[in-house]
């Protein structure tokens, strides 16, 4: 939670504190004793402490709920968590509990959480999306707590809030269009989300591609200046599409057994990596896809997990020198994107419980970059700011220019770099078309208009 949420309510002192390598025990009544639930286990579990430096138990059963019962990553327990201590520090500032529902809606405490969000929004603290996740995650925390019955109904005499049935209209995977009926509430936050009209890409957020002349730039930096690891996360990044947390957790036997039991295509002179599934690299939702990785990328990460610097790095690591280990690490020997693998071994306790845990999400590669940038801002290149995402978009800009090259039809490049970008819904990839599009469309419309602009002067003269 950023600082601005916090001085809301600074007045409330609530705060999370992180239970490490937590695994929830069950009561065995046969030996009388607490055993550890299998297979249940959370590297971090937050845990929501009041002003009065008491644990919000209400909060702790509903993490234990979203762990043990629904199946939820710790990723998503510290997000859930970042928007309940918010609801915490609003009911310890306004004094009210929980569990105040008036007869009046406006006065019953989610009405009156709902209205802060509302002012912090116009206030310029919090984005609408931000507000409207709170608000629904305070939505199904009351929905956890009644189906629950931790209440009487006499407590609940009045409902927190209402539910509506509406309409959404949905697109699939292949473009169509539907309806659907959805459950939602009259304390929904509405916004009309802010329209790229071309100017950036929605894909898994909002991309902004390099200008061919900002990845010369980046390229020259890269090459002169970052480390070896880092020169070939980028690449991977730049050359294939992938995300971060996808390059991050390739291990190293995935590229000696690349070279080991597959050709380089002739055609495009790449080596084909699978990964989400049961390959063990992780990837958005665990979608399982292709990507073509150059022969001469696979070549030099190879030369990579030879060199010393490699053997190093691995030796201070968890798994060691060993084909299982990552392909990237940091100095200490950390991983730069924790695998959902390593997370997975943690709980079968294939690891000395001396060993401290942490997880990594990619901030020393963002590290890594941000360093890289400043350089060039202050050596007064003609570059913007970008992020390590910015690059998967240049990559799909970079493919679709590619093919539009050799094939004419869209309805054939469309499934195409759907395909190589690993995009579930198509309407992802319908994004870089109009980007592509509207900045052709741009450049044309500029020319014309300063045509027409320089006959005015003309007359003018």
């Amino acid at each position: 939670m950023g600082r601005k949420s916090e001085s809301y309510f600074s007045q409330s002192k609530a705060h999370i504190n992180f239970i490490t390598e937590y695994r929830p025990t069950y009561f065995k009544s046969e030996t009388h004793s607490f055993d550890p639930m299998e297979n249940i286990y959370c590297p971090r579990f937050p845990s929501l402490i009041k002003s009065d430096n008491t644990v919000w138990h209400l909060a702790s059963a509903y993490f234990n709920h979203l762990l043990i019962d629904q199946k939820k990553s710790t990723a998503l327990l510290e997000s859930v968590a970042s928007d309940l201590i918010d609801f915490l520090r609003f009911l310890e500032a306004t004094e009210l509990d929980i569990l105040y529902l008036p007869p009046r809606p406006e006065k019953r405490v989610t009405y009156q959480f709902h209205t802060t969000l509302l002012q912090r929004i116009r206030l310029g603290l919090i984005s609408p999306s931000t507000a409207r996740q709170r608000m629904n995650r305070v939505l199904r925390f009351y929905d956890f707590l009644l189906a629950e019955n931790i209440f009487t109904s006499a407590e609940l005499k009045n409902r927190p809030y209402e539910k509506v049935k509406t309409y959404v209209s949905c697109i699939t995977s292949l473009g169509d269009i539907y309806k659907k009926q959805v459950s939602s509430s009259n304390l929904k936050i509405r916004h009309s989300p802010r329209l790229s009209y071309g100017e950036e890409i929605i894909d898994g957020g909002r991309l902004h591609p390099l200008s061919p002349n900002e990845k010369k730039v980046f390229l020259q930096y890269l090459e002169q200046f970052a480390s070896r690891d880092f020169q070939l996360i980028c690449y991977l990044a730049l050359y294939t599409g992938a995300r971060l947390q996808t390059i991050c957790t390739i291990r190293a036997f995935h590229i000696k057994e690349m070279i080991a039991k597959q050709t380089v295509n002739n055609i495009d002179d790449t080596y084909t990596l699978r990964v989400g599934g049961k390959s063990i690299i992780d990837t958005k939702g665990g979608y399982e896809h292709n990507l073509k990785v150059p022969g001469w990328l696979i070549k030099d990460i190879n030369q990579y997990l030879c060199s010393e610097s490699w053997q190093k790095r691995a030796s201070q690591s968890l798994y060691k020198a060993r084909d299982e280990n990552y392909v990237f690490l940091t100095k200490l020997g950390n991983p730069y994107y924790t695998s959902v693998k390593e997370i997975e071994d943690h709980n079968l306790q294939l690891f000395s419980k001396k060993i401290k845990f942490s997880i990594h999400k990619g901030n020393a590669a963002r590290q890594a970059l941000t360093k890289l940038i400043n350089l060039m801002h202050k050596n007064k290149e003609d570059i913007r700011r970008f992020t390590l995402h910015d690059l998967r978009a240049t990559f799909g800009v970079d493919l679709l220019i590619s093919a539009a090259k050799h094939v004419d039809d869209i309805d054939q490049i469309i499934p195409y770099i759907q395909q190589r970008m690993g995009h579930r819904n198509v309407m992802n990839t319908i994004h870089y078309i109009r980007y592509i599009t509207f900045a052709k469309t741009s450049k044309d419309l500029e020319k014309k208009f300063e045509n027409i602009l320089y006959k005015f002067e003309e007359k003018d003269n």
